[in-house]
């Protein structure tokens, strides 16, 4: 029974469903739909239309066809469709810039004075003295003498270039960048034995056998070839003045009848002139005394 059933509807309706391609991507069903005259029975008929309401879906799934484009609409979008691939092109051809790095700066090589100091026409105490530097100033370098262990500098008033101990100051900035330079040889020859002029003193008590003692010493630059003058007292360095500067007074504490020893010695870029001395016997104990 169940056979003859398939076959009835098999032989009932007969379904065909063609697609045909008309152009690039537009498709249109053609649905035939051919009846066979026979129905036995109502569910027969039933069963047919239920197969039929699939069939129709199935085939009716495709696009519906667009309408053609008109010649000057087909001209637009041909334009279109080139400017953009002419777009996407250049962009795909233009070279990625090169990142270029930064050119580095650097801060200006500076030196803190750290106590008062002397800036000389060269690396040596002997010297001209061009500029006195206050504690607590700030300068700028210009160049390093490394083997001498000295600072060439900007004097701040007068513009000029000197030099200064490396001990005297604190760089900053980028001054392991400065060039070195060397200090030019001197032609001068050593300076000429200042001559003493006078050493008057005074005395003051202070306490048991020791007295204050004041001493005035004068000197006469003879050949004027001196940058300056060194002033020393038992041996030991008390004062280094300027070539304007030929005397110097010295307070200091003696026991009563000491020998005193001074000392004046110039100095120029070539070097030092002997030493002048002189020596007061038991000072603050003899009469005093203010010539050679």
């Amino acid at each position: 029974m169940k056979n003859s059933n398939l076959c009835n509807l098999r032989n009932l309706w007969k379904v065909r469903c063609t697609l045909r391609i008309i152009s690039d991507n537009v498709y249109y069903t053609d649905i035939n739909l051919v009846a066979i005259n026979h129905m036995k029975s109502y569910k027969a008929i039933l069963i047919s239309a239920s197969a039929l309401i699939l069939l129709t879906s199935a085939c009716r799934t495709t696009a519906k066809t667009p309408e053609p484009l008109t010649v000057n609409e087909a001209a637009s979008t041909l334009v279109a469709l080139t400017d953009q691939a002419a777009t996407q092109s250049a962009s795909l051809n233009t070279p990625t810039p090169l990142s270029i790095a930064a050119t580095p700066t650097f801060a200006k090589p500076l030196l803190y004075i750290n106590d008062n100091a002397q800036c000389r026409t060269g690396t040596s105490p002997n010297f001209q003295v061009v500029a006195t530097l206050s504690t607590g100033i700030t300068v700028e370098l210009i160049g390093k003498d490394t083997a001498q262990s000295a600072w060439l500098i900007k004097a701040p008033n007068s513009g000029s270039t000197c030099w200064i101990l490396a001990g005297d100051g604190s760089p900053s900035g980028d001054y392991e960048s400065l060039p070195e330079v060397t200090p030019q040889p001197s032609t001068q020859k050593p300076p000429s034995v200042p001559v003493f002029a006078g050493w008057p003193w005074f005395c003051t008590y202070s306490n048991g056998v020791i007295y204050k003692a004041t001493v005035d010493i004068s000197w006469i630059d003879v050949a004027h070839d001196a940058n300056g003058f060194h002033v020393y007292r038992q041996g030991t360095l008390i004062a280094d003045l300027p070539v304007t500067k030929t005397s110097f007074t010295d307070t200091t504490d003696v026991v009563i009848g000491t020998n005193l020893t001074y000392g004046v010695e110039a100095y120029n870029d070539a070097g030092l002139s002997p030493r002048r001395t002189i020596t007061i016997q038991s000072i603050c104990k003899a009469p005093a005394t203010s010539t050679p």
